[in-house]
């Protein structure tokens, strides 16, 4: 019997969403713009995975530069993002599971909430997250823990589960003192989530419902 007690916070890109390939997308898309004989490489693309995106520009850009390829990117990544997003097997099942049986969850993210929220509409998923925790109502990134608390502040909980496919995820989770599960498809592969002992790794929705079961 699964305890609702625990409340399940999930990452968003690359674990509620896959949107890796429209991340990739945006970014070459972006560089192509304003450094049109840059090629980004495959490692480089793969860390993009995860980080804010400012951070991630200011990595090859400066000042009014940065503003300008987020602007950029915002605007491919919502006029695309139907032709590459997609879900992970079982996750629109397991999810309406998780919420008729009294299971509580909301979306962490480092993504605007705006543009989270939007996504999640897309997918038809928005009815069974709560609350969203998006990087502009926050100070402070993962893997600090602000954006944790501040969900479940909201929630009114103190205890849970920090589910994610990056390492800032699980870092997130143990700093605000919760529960944490890694992911085991992400394109970044499992050696950096395994470093930070999670509690679990689910391989799959339908894994994280047994073992949630379990609990």
């Amino acid at each position: 019997m699964i305890n609702t007690d625990n409340v399940l916070l999930f990452d968003l890109d690359g674990t509620v969403l896959n949107t890796d390939e429209l991340i990739f997308q945006s970014f070459r898309y972006t560089f192509k713009k304003l450094l049109p004989d840059y090629t980004l490489s495959e490692e480089e693309l793969l860390s993009f995975l995860g980080p804010p995106l400012r951070d991630s520009f200011a990595r090859f850009f400066s000042g009014d530069q940065v503003d300008e390829a987020v602007q950029i990117y915002r605007a491919y990544n919502h006029e695309k993002h139907n032709d590459y997003v997609t879900l992970y097997p079982h996750e629109t099942e397991v999810l309406k599971k998780l919420h008729e049986k009294g299971i509580r969850m909301a979306v962490v993210t480092t993504k605007f909430k705006d543009a989270a929220v939007y996504g999640l509409k897309c997918a038809h998923l928005d009815q069974y997250f709560e609350i969203v925790i998006g990087s502009d109502e926050v100070t402070h990134g993962k893997p600090h823990p602000e954006a944790v608390l501040t969900a479940m502040k909201k929630m009114n909980v103190n205890k849970g589960y920090m589910i994610g496919d990056n390492v800032t995820d699980i870092q997130a989770g143990k700093n605000a003192g919760i529960k944490t599960i890694g992911v085991t498809w992400s394109l970044k592969g499992t050696e950096g989530l395994l470093n930070e002992h999670p509690d679990y790794m689910m391989e799959s929705y339908d894994d994280l419902y047994d073992y949630l079961e379990r609990m």
